[in-house]
């Protein structure tokens, strides 16, 4: 009985042994998804996707979704997602990160939202980020007959050349019920310097008001500085744009940077 006992303890023993080690499950966290849209079935999803392709065109210059996205999430497998439903997914991000790009697209597109969600960590996090020199500016919104007209500024600084660089695009944006119509707005002259002052709504129209130097010192013996308005309204349902622009000063430019200022305009 004795030996019987013995031979299942050291049977037992070596059974226990032989089996592999099972790899550990990743840790769980609280991150951030920043979801683009999404529908009940995936091919209501699939359009989303379309969608954020061929609108993202206009801001490819200056933010881009996560590596590997967009991609199409099924809410019953991730969770904090609502069950039976499928999500247009731009990324996953830590919170604070998620939270700030997030509100990039809901500035692009209001269906847009982030969503807190618990992300196995042996998936690597894959969050959309502006590209380099780019920084988020300003946005605004006013309703409109037959939609929502939508503008959103971009800021640029960096280097090329000797000088700094600063310019600007604005991605305006007039959606209607089944369609969308945008365009980039960008200082139309070359080798400029230019930010973005202001961005408001006026009556009945969106203004953006802009600083510009042109020609720079980068081309020519004298800097002209201008103010720049524009003024973007929808009549009978498209987009009409103005601008006025001012002349405020020329610079000497071989007084340096910030040397004298000629005659005012």
């Amino acid at each position: 009985m004795r030996l019987l006992l013995g031979v299942l303890v050291l049977l037992t023993s070596l059974s226990v042994r032989a089996q592999p080690e099972l790899p550990l499950p990743g840790s769980i966290k609280e991150r951030v998804m920043v979801v683009w849209g999404g529908g009940r079935t995936r091919e209501e999803a699939e359009s989303f996707v379309q969608s954020y392709q061929e609108r993202s065109v206009d801001w490819a210059r200056v933010v881009e979704a996560g590596p590997g996205y967009p991609r199409i999430v099924d809410g019953t497998d991730l969770p904090g997602l609502r069950p039976g439903y499928f999500f247009v997914v731009l990324g996953v991000c830590e919170a604070q990160e998620g939270e700030a790009v997030a509100k990039v697209f809901k500035a692009l597109e209001p269906r847009s939202y982030s969503r807190r969600v618990l992300w196995e960590e042996r998936d690597a996090l894959a969050c959309p980020s502006l590209l380099p020199g780019w920084s988020f500016g300003k946005s605004t919104q006013m309703r409109v007959t037959g939609g929502t007209l939508m503008a959103t500024t971009f800021q640029y600084e960096g280097e090329e050349g000797p000088r700094a660089q600063r310019s600007w695009l604005m991605i305006l944006a007039l959606l209607k019920k089944d369609d969308v119509e945008s365009s980039v707005i960008e200082p139309p002259e070359d080798e400029v310097q230019s930010e973005v002052k202001g961005l408001r709504l006026g009556r009945g129209e969106v203004v953006l008001e802009e600083v510009l130097t042109h020609p720079t010192c980068d081309t020519q013996p004298r800097a002209e500085v201008y103010s720049r308005t524009w003024h973007f309204s929808v009549q009978r349902g498209a987009v009409v744009t103005k601008q006025v622009k001012k002349l405020l000063r020329k610079t000497d430019c071989a007084a340096g940077e910030g040397g004298a200022a000629a005659e005012n305009g």
